[in-house]
């Protein structure tokens, strides 16, 4: 892996909104969309730069819980496979609620996809010629036992899908582990807000998206570890003060176990 490497870059100019939701709806025991809810979809994503989270699908509960499982996952994979090809979007979650939610007394609301997105960064590059990343740099100079924060490894709130400019410190990592033979670590997962029982594991899942992302990518089991940690360790206290902390909060970090 090069100790060197360049980074593509000269202004940034980001623009932030909040989390929205499109809805698009399904005919009985169908997970394809009719004629007039794929020109819906496609109107409302074609050409336009954005983040897509999650796609949930729904279904109405006439039928099995194992059947509404079944085509939930089917309408979800669907419409997934639309955004795929109409925003090029990747790395987003699939999920199937079923039947399990409140059902409207219209069942027609019920059949559905709900698709949450974000409008992303946009943003101008050049080259500019960086040495080795930051992490790599502190990685080298850690010993074990230390702690360290992955800077910028941010979640969005109350899911395991990293912010955009998360991604490249992911990279880092990784990264750092193949120049590093040696070095093994825990990876420590975070949510913000609350000192309530994390029901939902969100701290965990963040964990084995770092964790599943290394071994995709070639690192072994024997040098890798992880451990959900809730909201028991927050860079600030909790409750935060503003989004900024709370973001800050909603994070993975590394323990170096062996190098």
């Amino acid at each position: 892996m090069k100790a060197i490497f360049c980074i593509l870059f000269s202004f940034f100019t980001a623009s932030f909104y909040a989390q929205k939701t499109f809805t698009v709806y399904f005919d009985t025991d169908s997970h394809q969309l009719s004629l007039s809810e794929l020109n819906r979809l496609d109107k409302n994503f074609k050409n336009k730069h954005i983040l897509i989270i999650s796609v949930a699908g729904f279904c109405d509960s006439r039928a099995s819980t194992e059947y509404n499982n079944s085509l939930a996952e089917n309408r979800a994979k669907f419409v997934g496979n639309l955004l795929k090809k109409i925003v090029n979007a990747s790395d987003f979650k699939i999920i199937s609620k079923g039947e399990d939610f409140k059902q409207s007394e219209d069942l027609s609301k019920n059949r559905k996809v709900e698709i949450i997105y974000d409008d992303e960064f946009a943003y101008d590059i050049s080259v500019e010629t960086l040495k080795a990343s930051d992490l790599t740099l502190k990685i080298n100079a850690s010993k074990i036992g230390d702690k360290l924060v992955l800077k910028n490894m941010n979640f969005y709130d109350r899911t395991d899908v990293l912010y955009p400019e998360s991604k490249p410190i992911r990279e880092d990592l990784l990264e750092a582990l193949i120049d590093n033979p040696k070095l093994k670590i825990e990876i420590q997962g975070h949510i913000c807000c609350s000192h309530q029982v994390d029901k939902e594991e969100i701290a965990l899942k963040r964990c084995l998206v770092i964790y599943n992302y290394l071994l995709s990518n070639g690192i072994d089991t024997s040098r890798l570890s992880y451990k959900s940690y809730d909201a028991t360790q927050p860079i600030y206290k909790i409750p935060e003060k503003n989004e900024e902390e709370r973001k800050a909060n909603r994070r993975v970090e590394i323990l170096i176990v062996d190098k």
